[in-house]
């Protein structure tokens, strides 16, 4: 499955986007990317979807995540890629037989002027108040409310 679908703007200021790419592991992989620009910087939250194939999960490609979605960042709030947060958000919308509560994973990672490395040693799950700290105070909207708005079937 592949998106032609736009990334949408919210009155908030904040964009909503699916992103595809090809996963480290060979196949295509897609999510909910989510760009929340605060005082130069952006907090992007990429949230796993249940319509990814399960053996490309984005906690195992964050940086392939974060290389297709740099071309938003930089298009829609002319962001340097060291100034970028990312967040990986699971929960009951990831897997279909998923029921447990939304977490979030802050993924620091690191920019060499080319591409975006990953240390999975650095990962650190955080609560939601440090998620809405993150945000400016902003409550995440529902994936599945989010992924109608942009078209996406759920």
């Amino acid at each position: 499955m592949t998106s032609n679908l736009p990334a949408v703007r919210q009155p908030d200021g904040h964009l909503n986007a699916m992103v595809t790419w090809q996963h480290r592991r060979g196949g295509q992989a897609h999510c909910l990317v989510r760009l929340y620009p605060s005082d130069g910087r952006v907090v992007a939250v990429a949230s796993e979807i249940s319509s990814n194939d399960d053996r490309y999960g984005i906690a195992d490609d964050m940086s392939g995540v974060a290389a297709k979605a740099l071309h938003l960042v930089q298009e829609q709030f002319n962001a340097d890629p060291h100034s970028i947060t990312w967040l990986t958000h699971h929960g009951a919308f990831s897997y279909y037989d998923a029921f447990d509560p939304d977490t979030f994973t802050l993924i620091p990672l690191s920019w060499d002027g080319r591409c975006f490395q990953d240390n999975l040693e650095a990962h650190r799950l955080l609560t939601e108040g440090e998620v809405r700290g993150l945000l400016g105070g902003r409550n995440l909207e529902p994936v599945p409310r989010v992924l109608a708005n942009l078209g996406w079937p759920f």
